[in-house]
């Protein structure tokens, strides 16, 4: 089983730790293509040889929403080569920002970087698909303009994948607590301890445009228990996102279906669109619209997938309306993946522990399951938000933080030793020291603001 892994690190300027501008990454991009990489849109691109079956073999440096620079790995077999490929992405990725004067940090809030709009369109990366959001849909982007996160990506077989997110919804908040690294340094917050789960649930604020786009963010009211739970988050709790058409680019449909709607009840000759540039068009459903709608929830953790050749948009309706959806999509589906989205950047050296973390709660499954069917969802909801202003040596509802955790971090250990990743499972064992000293990388980020500023952060998280 592959894993790879999508690392954000705030970037700041070395002289008066300022928010790197967008000019800096264009110029960071055009180095890197100078040394051999391939330009792309926001970043550049390197195919390499596949591991194994994967969804996508290539190593991607870019940028997202704001001043972050983003380090993406090709999938690898262990963790081990895993860790070597990104030390590896990190030289080259850096040698340049260095030499532009600006330096990556390892931390999941940008301490120079208020989550304003004002800030956020002065250092966003500049997407029109961003600006549909926040202006078709009422969406609050600049909530996450200075968050970093770690995205953690590991096959699973088919059957798993629905459990599998299950598993890690409601295990985030007890991830948090261990993981979190993104302390309120803005004051936005009122000096929580972890703001990414409120930023994310802000994006979607309650005055949006639709308020089924909540579905889209957080953990599902309606739990994902099988493959029919996910694709309704996707296909028929909320109108369909941007879709692409044939020339046009990406388009949206002014009358706001859901997907399953868009495929089924489509007019002659397709649907009346818009480009994102204003050009009235019109869009022919099709499977590749399903097939890019994996990435359109964006709660603690989702399913990424690769289609098979030849899979017809018509069967899935049909296979939906018979309740057939999971015997459709398993025929279909030629690859899927879990990616994990709950995580901070986690602080310098300790880059993968996050990943560690969720491969080998993933290889032992029954394992993990056991922990988080152990309580109900109300108190996993409860521990998320707690995870956001509590120490981390505390009690929720009478079960204490350390020793879940410490339950957590064994099960994991166990699953990476099926995994065949014995040396690995010592990357976990600085989640053993968080537990004994009973304090998150957040706790010692804040303290560290507290006593010596931006300077003090910036010296403790620095990476190059």
């Amino acid at each position: 089983m592959l894993v790879a892994a999508e690392l954000e690190m705030p970037v700041v300027a070395a002289g008066d730790l300022s928010p790197a501008p967008p000019e800096a990454f264009l110029a960071l991009w055009d180095l890197l293509a100078a040394a051999g990489w391939r330009a792309k849109e926001d970043g550049v691109v390197r195919d390499v040889a596949p591991a194994g079956p994967c969804i996508a073999s290539r190593q991607v440096v870019t940028t997202d929403t704001g001043p972050l620079l983003e380090i993406a790995t090709a999938p690898a077999p262990s963790l081990a080569q895993l860790a070597a490929q990104l030390r590896s992405l990190e030289e080259e990725a850096f040698a340049p920002l260095l030499s532009l004067g600006f330096v990556p940090l390892g931390c999941g809030v940008h301490p120079t970087l208020a989550p304003t709009p004002e800030a956020y369109y002065r250092f966003r990366t500049r997407r029109p698909s961003y600006d549909y959001a926040i202006r078709e849909r009422g969406w609050h982007h600049w909530t996450i303009v200075d968050k970093a996160a770690v995205q953690e990506i590991v096959d699973v077989p088919f059957s798993d994948a629905p459990r599998a997110t299950r598993v890690l919804h409601r295990l985030s908040g007890l991830l948090n607590f261990l993981l979190r690294n993104d302390p309120d340094l803005s004051g936005a917050y009122g000096g929580r301890l972890s703001v990414r789960p409120l930023a994310w649930r802000d994006h979607v604020p309650e005055d949006s445009r639709f308020a089924a786009d909540a579905s889209r963010v957080g953990i599902p009211r309606r739990e994902v228990l099988g493959w029919r739970d996910y694709a309704a988050l996707l296909w028929d709790s909320a109108p369909m996102f941007l879709i692409g058409t044939k020339g046009k680019g990406l388009a949206w449909v002014p009358e706001h279906p859901t997907l399953l709607r868009f495929l089924r009840d489509a007019p002659p000759g397709g649907w009346p669109a818009r480009t994102l540039d204003g050009t009235e068009t019109r869009v022919v459903p099709e499977l590749a619209h399903v097939a890019a709608s994996d990435w359109t929830y964006f709660g603690p953790a989702r399913i990424r997938w690769k289609w098979r050749e030849g899979a017809e948009a018509g069967a899935l309706v049909e296979a939906w309306d018979r309740g057939e959806i999971e015997e459709y999509l398993e025929s279909s589906l030629e690859k899927v993946v879990i990616e994990n989205r709950s995580s901070s950047a986690q602080p310098p050296g300790e880059e993968l522990v996050s990943v560690a973390l969720v491969a080998g709660l993933l290889a032992d499954l029954g394992e993990a399951e056991a922990l988080a069917l152990g309580e109900p969802l109300a108190f996993w909801t409860e521990l998320l938000e707690a995870s956001t202003v509590l120490p981390f040596d505390t009690d929720v509802r009478g079960r204490s933080v350390p020793a879940l955790s410490r339950e957590l971090v064994g099960a994991a250990r166990r699953g990476l030793a099926l995994r065949g990743e014995g040396d690995a499972a010592a990357a976990l064992d600085v989640l053993d020291r968080r537990i004994d000293a009973k304090r998150s990388p957040a706790e010692e980020l804040l303290a560290e603001f507290r006593a010596n500023g931006v300077l003090g952060v910036v010296r403790r998280a620095r990476l190059a």
